[in-house]
């Protein structure tokens, strides 16, 4: 393990600075500010980049988003704002520098963290960044909000803890599984593509499994202002992993997809829906996704060709069409118990 001072310096930096724009809007940098790091190493460049700007103590999300999301559990618990899992708020308007300086600690965390997770987990095995935001977010909950796993409220009991209702939702434009299916299929497919695609050239093969995950971060510039764009990245990362483990895979890319969906749906029915601070969901898919497809290599199932994705697919469009099925009836029965 190397920890580099002047790194760990500036990494306070990029926490302050992911709090003062807030969390949500550090991590639509890294996708769009990953273009030029792509566009870098295509042409040749020796600058690396990703390792400084996209990914590293700028706009690494394991810097700067996990610093924008600990500043806001923390001005949360100050009372310096209503809700903790605000993650599209400046918080520089808070007009609190102690929050900044949150941000600032946690972001020197997170380097700290992923640097340890990494040298201990060397042949890659998970994704050490998004475990890092999970950690990191993990930890804020610990210390500024209530506990690891968040404290359910009446409500919360009698529904049950995996289970979303009222105003403990995520996504709810996204929320059922058929609807995370067809979004992974189409999200995780078009990633797949590219990926496999790229690591066809060796011009291209470096930057083949980021092109779809720095494509979903920049779209959520649209979340952040209101639409309702599905959230991706988790997905797409997720499918890229698939095909790079594979050797190229599509059909496996497009299994990871479906999976990363998945995973994230856990996460947040986990950790998000309880209490009041942000676990990400989607880092959560990513962390765990990352380490199914490495497992899904350590047992040899990359080498049984299409079979194995192909009856994962068919399972997937078997239940997401049950699913839907199910809630559409359950709609039927609600609407006829409205009285006339």
């Amino acid at each position: 393990m190397n920890i580099d001072t002047t790194l760990l310096l500036i990494s306070f930096c990029g926490g302050a600075f992911g709090a003062a724009i807030g969390a949500l809007p550090a991590f639509i940098f890294c996708g769009f500010l990953g273009f030029v790091g792509v566009a870098a190493a295509m042409s040749g460049s020796t600058f690396d980049w990703h390792s400084i700007i996209t990914f590293g103590p700028f706009f690494g999300p394991h810097i700067a988003f996990a610093g924008g999301v600990a500043a806001a559990a923390f001005a949360k618990k100050m009372g310096y704002m209503v809700s903790g899992k605000d993650i599209t708020a400046g918080l520089m308007g808070l007009k609190q520098p102690g929050v900044l300086v949150v941000g600032g600690i946690f972001g020197m965390v997170g380097y700290v963290s992923q640097v340890t997770a990494a040298a201990i987990f060397n042949k890659g095995q998970f994704d050490t960044v998004a475990f890092t935001v999970v950690f990191t977010a993990l930890i804020a909950k610990a210390v500024f909000g209530d506990g690891f796993l968040g404290s359910l409220t009446p409500e919360a009991q009698a529904r049950g803890r995996f289970v979303f209702g009222g105003d403990q939702r995520w996504l709810p434009f996204m929320e059922s599984t058929a609807e995370k299916i067809v979004i992974g299929v189409a999200a995780g497919g078009l990633s797949a593509f590219v990926t496999s695609t790229m690591l066809a050239d060796p011009a291209t093969a470096s930057s083949a499994p980021f092109v779809g995950f720095l494509i979903s971060a920049a779209s959520l510039v649209f979340l952040q202002y209101g639409t309702a764009v599905p959230v991706t990245h988790h997905i797409t990362l997720c499918a890229a992993y698939g095909t790079l483990f594979s050797g190229g895979n599509i059909l496996w890319g497009v299994t990871m997809g479906i999976v990363g969906a998945l995973l994230a749906d856990l996460g947040a029915r986990l950790f998000l829906i309880h209490g009041d601070t942000h676990i990400d969901p989607p880092a959560f898919g990513i962390f765990t996704g990352s380490l199914v497809a490495y497992a899904l290599g350590i047992m040899g199932l990359y080498e049984m060709g299409n079979v194995p994705p192909v009856i994962i697919l068919a399972a997937a469009v078997v239940w997401g069409i049950w699913d839907w099925n199910k809630s559409r009836a359950g709609s039927v029965v609600k609407a006829k118990e409205i009285p006339a």
